[in-house]
């Protein structure tokens, strides 16, 4: 808490609105892949299945080349060893804590003018999650699935381009372990409105794909689509974060826009307890416990 009972923000101000952590997967990263879709292809096929066609692949090579052929496998995994030791070591940079925020904190909705004050949970919020599944022998490469992934990707993207006009905040994609492969992909989505979400749905960029599942479905019986919305009143919502990864919200100040990360200090005041978070109470529940750890932990003030 400030010195005026206000929430205390960790993250500065941006000019340019952030983009979303399920934007963020999109981008290419290997070969023209993104990170969508090389955890999508990973998780088509079951452990074993890999381990069988390294080795078929391996065999190949070893008839070809002979035993030179190791060497690129062994390089790599020495590579791999040799890396991982030398960042648990810290003689290199641990590149896994990048963007992780050493303390404890919250997200809360700024106002008008970029400001917090002191009461938790001010706003509505409305998550929405959307997933699909395949459930056919091939995969990803079953009918339909391909055309499935356009047209989401491609909603995807528009919805973060017009993020102010449908109240979208942000969006994060999940992938299922209920199965070996082939597992459900779901994404988690963040609005300040319902009205803003039923705009989007009704939207040209969602209806193109909406309409054109709704022509195919007899042909693809093996794809599941689902969704589920929940609002929560302000009062009625709470979130905490330890050495976590933060994800970005807007703001606007009066006269010059400008985007304000939610990211606020949540070690002392109401947001350092469950109820105090949902305003329910003065966050003076814990007191009868040890010695609050997060006390003196972290740094005050903007630490991004």
């Amino acid at each position: 808490m400030g010195f005026n009972g206000d929430f205390v923000p960790l993250v500065k101000p941006t000019a340019e609105r952030p983009k979303s952590q399920y934007h963020k997967s999109l981008q290419p990263i290997f070969a023209g892949f993104n990170t969508l879709e090389l955890n999508f292809i990973r998780d088509q096929l079951n452990l074993s299945t890999w381990f069988a066609l390294g080795g078929i692949a391996q065999a190949a090579l070893l008839a070809v080349f002979g035993r030179v052929a190791i060497l690129p496998s062994v390089v790599l995994i020495l590579y791999r060893v040799l890396d991982a030791y030398l960042m648990a070591a810290g003689v290199k940079h641990n590149h896994y804590m990048d963007g992780v925020m050493l303390n404890k904190f919250s997200s809360q909705f700024p106002d008008s003018t970029g400001q917090f004050g002191s009461k938790p949970a001010n706003g509505d919020i409305v998550i929405f999650l959307i997933g699909a599944r395949t459930n056919h022998p091939m995969g990803m490469l079953s009918p339909g699935t391909k055309q499935l992934g356009a047209y989401f990707t491609g909603m995807a993207r528009n919805l973060e381009a017009h993020a102010e006009e449908f109240d979208f905040l942000g969006a994060s994609g999940w992938t299922g372990s209920e199965r070996t492969a082939g597992n459900e992909l779901m994404t988690v989505m963040y609005f300040k409105s319902s009205d803003g979400l039923h705009k989007f749905a009704h939207s040209d960029f969602h209806r193109e794909g909406w309409n054109w599942w709704n022509k195919e479905i007899s042909k693809m019986p093996h794809l599941s689509i689902w969704h589920e919305m929940y609002r929560s009143p302000k009062g009625n919502w709470e979130n905490i974060y330890v050495n976590s990864h933060p994800d970005l919200i807007e703001g606007i100040e009066p006269g010059k826009p400008f985007y304000v990360s939610p990211i606020v200090d949540a070690r002392r005041g109401l947001l350092k307890t469950s109820a105090g978070r949902m305003s329910q109470s003065t966050a003076n529940e814990h007191d009868k416990y040890d010695q609050d750890p997060y006390a003196q932990y972290g740094t005050l003030g903007y630490v991004q």
